[in-house]
């Protein structure tokens, strides 16, 4: 049953429907690298993608990255308050003023304006670092290196600097009780650490360590041999003691010595960017629909008061029957819990309005293909099939970097005969490509791979899953496969 809480959240996005509310005007900034969605002031906006750009110019400088025409661009949404921020995830615990997710249905980050950005910018340090091999860090050293980015700024003539005090991970290791630090290097994550405080130290000491490690340039040097050698399978407690000449607990006195020395931060100069920004008004029923909408994508729906939901979306519809996006937002909760003939109906009247909607064209695809798998002869089925693989050719005319057309794609052939044949098998690794942060693509990837006994590129496509700090069911199944690979290479004198 939803909560107390989700229910007055939900009723308070219904009574924002009613004629006499005031609608804010929402809109979006486009610039090389994100896409930021506001309903404050175009100036904040300016100034908060701008800061965006700054940020990720930094990552550039720091740890490389390709051109941006190669990525998928990252939607920001800023909101003005917690009840905001919550019509879009009404599950969020107390306290949270932001949150970043990755999933089959969207990536993106929401926050509320005007409070700390740590949690983005720690956030963006991990899907800016799953596009140049994450997965290949151990879990200190992924959660460590986006800690430490976190506190970063960049100035708009170019003044950065990298390293900054996190004053409350300082706090949490001068109070609380350290984890030993073998616990720390073998870890794959914060979720191997049992309970919550333990977590909360997990990160405190990754960033304090990641700290003393960059620090200096011979124990750069070192942290690459060590890194090597935890890549290619040697145990972290080992590798660290033959990389370093330190035990854990001499690692320990190291560290605590290093906080009481006072942390050293880097400054730098970063060539100064003008980012080219572009803003546009959202159409009214923006205010209406847009979080909703953001709660409807969620890739847990048992989560999610879905009829509530779905009365919100339909009376913001009947408000605004002509807009596009009311209409998609109908149609997804449609889609999700209410009727598949009111869905396509919400849908098609969208693309008659907006023909390259491509949330519109990949839920048609998705409808339309289910229609296929349901058909009553193969005929049908074939005919359907292909309907639904035009729209999804629409979408990607519309947005050759968008993920999610290419994951539908692929998963459309899988009732084929000839699945996986290298064309799929490409239109895989385009998925993973836009969007190297979405495990489950990246494990959808490496079963066609391994089908096609492709097993070095199935590895590649495991080892951020298996290396994921933030955990999840994905993990065992990427062990699991990896050890199906395995026995099969062994099976076959590899």
């Amino acid at each position: 049953m939803p909560s107390a809480v989700q229910r007055l959240l939900l009723a308070l996005a219904l009574l924002a429907l009613t004629p006499a509310s005031a609608l804010a005007e929402w809109r979006r900034a486009e610039s090389a690298n994100f896409i930021v969605y506001s309903d404050g002031s175009e100036r904040t906006l300016r100034e908060y993608t701008a800061k965006l750009e700054r940020f990720d110019a930094l990552m550039r400088l720091t740890l490389g990255g390709g051109p941006a025409d190669d990525i998928r661009k990252l939607p920001v949404y800023l909101v003005g308050d917690d009840r905001a921020l919550r019509i879009a995830q009404p599950r969020l615990p107390d306290g949270i003023a932001g949150y970043y997710s990755s999933s089959e249905n969207d990536i993106f980050a929401i926050l509320v304006r005007g409070k700390s950005d740590d949690i983005l910018l720690h956030e963006y340090g991990h899907h800016f670092m799953a596009r140049s091999g994450d997965g290949r860090y151990p879990g200190w050293l992924s959660e460590g290196f986006a800690e430490y980015f976190a506190t970063a700024t960049v100035t708009e003539r170019g003044k950065a600097t990298i390293g900054l005090p996190d004053p409350g991970r300082q706090y949490a290791l001068q109070q609380n009780r350290w984890l030993p630090m073998d616990q720390v290097l073998r870890a794959k994550g914060s979720f191997d650490i049992e309970d919550r405080t333990g977590r909360s130290m997990y990160y405190a000491q990754s960033w304090a360590l990641t700290h003393w490690a960059l620090g200096d340039a011979d124990r750069v040097r070192r942290l690459g041999a060590y890194q090597t050698a935890v890549s290619g399978g040697q145990d972290p407690v080992d590798a660290w003691q033959a990389a370093f000449g330190m035990t854990p607990e001499q690692l320990t006195s190291q560290l605590r010595a290093y906080l009481r020395s006072g942390l050293r931060y880097a400054p730098m100069d970063v060539p100064p960017i003008t980012p080219v920004i572009t803003v546009s008004s959202l159409s009214p029923a923006a205010d209406a629909v847009l979080l909703p909408l953001i709660n409807a994508r969620t890739p847990n729906p048992a989560e999610v008061d879905g009829p509530a939901l779905l009365a919100s979306l339909r009376a913001a519809a009947a408000r605004f029957p002509a807009d596009p996006l009311a209409l998609v937002a109908l149609g997804r909760a449609e889609r999700q819990w209410g009727e598949d003939a009111a869905a396509e109906a919400a849908l098609t009247a969208a693309l008659e309005r907006q023909a390259d909607n491509i949330e519109a064209l990949l839920l048609m695809a998705d409808i339309v293909d289910e229609r296929g798998d349901l058909a009553a002869d193969e005929v049908e089925g074939v005919r359907q099939r292909r309907l639904a693989q035009g729209f999804l050719r629409r979408a990607l005319d519309a947005d050759p970097t968008d993920y999610r057309v290419y994951a539908a794609l692929a998963r459309i052939r899988r009732g084929a005969s000839d699945y996986p044949s290298d064309n799929d098998l490409m239109t895989w690794v385009l998925a993973v490509q836009y969007a190297p942060q979405v495990m489950s693509i990246r494990g959808d990837a490496a079963m066609a791979m391994l089908e096609s006994g492709r097993y070095d590129e199935a590895v590649i496509l495991l080892t951020p899953i298996v290396n994921n700090p933030h955990g999840g069911s994905s993990v065992e199944r990427g062990r699991q496969l990896l050890e199906q690979i395995a026995q099969r290479r062994a099976s076959a004198g590899d």
